[in-house]
């Protein structure tokens, strides 16, 4: 009986043992995931998101909810889309998380912090991971 009882604990230590260094492991690769902002610079510096800019900066667009384009020049809205598609590829060269810092950085660097500009051309940059179907659906800064 004494015998039993020595194994019963041992696999009790052994499985306590398992499950705790199953769960520093897990919390590990969650908190390097969640918290890398190296990997995040990183691919801001080489994704420059020109066609982004190229396409907040260059639409003429008002919005409600959504952006439409306001324009009666085809010329103008065919460049506006082409640089739309190019900045939804260049975004999808980036981690789902980092995107939107991407785009936020991106518009304060251009805007210089300035007030009202800043905020239009936040509101335009906002939108486009919707506009590009791709994840998130919609920046919240």
């Amino acid at each position: 009986m004494g015998k039993i009882s020595l194994v019963a604990v041992l696999l009790l230590c052994l499985l306590a043992f398992a499950n705790a260094n199953t769960f520093s492991v897990t919390v590990a690769v969650t908190e390097d995931d969640i918290d890398n902002p190296q990997s995040c610079q990183e691919q801001i510096q080489s994704q420059k998101l020109n066609h982004c800019r190229m396409y907040i900066s260059r639409s003429h667009q008002h919005f409600n909810d959504e952006l439409s384009m306001v324009t009666d020049d085809d010329h103008e809205i065919n460049q506006a889309q082409e640089h739309l598609q190019q900045c939804c590829q260049e975004l999808r060269n980036m981690d789902t998380q980092c995107r939107c810092p991407a785009l936020k950085k991106m518009v304060m660097q251009d805007c210089g912090r300035q007030g009202e500009e800043a905020q239009r051309m936040l509101g335009k940059a906002r939108y486009i991971p919707r506009m590009c179907n791709i994840q998130p659906t919609q920046c919240s800064f």
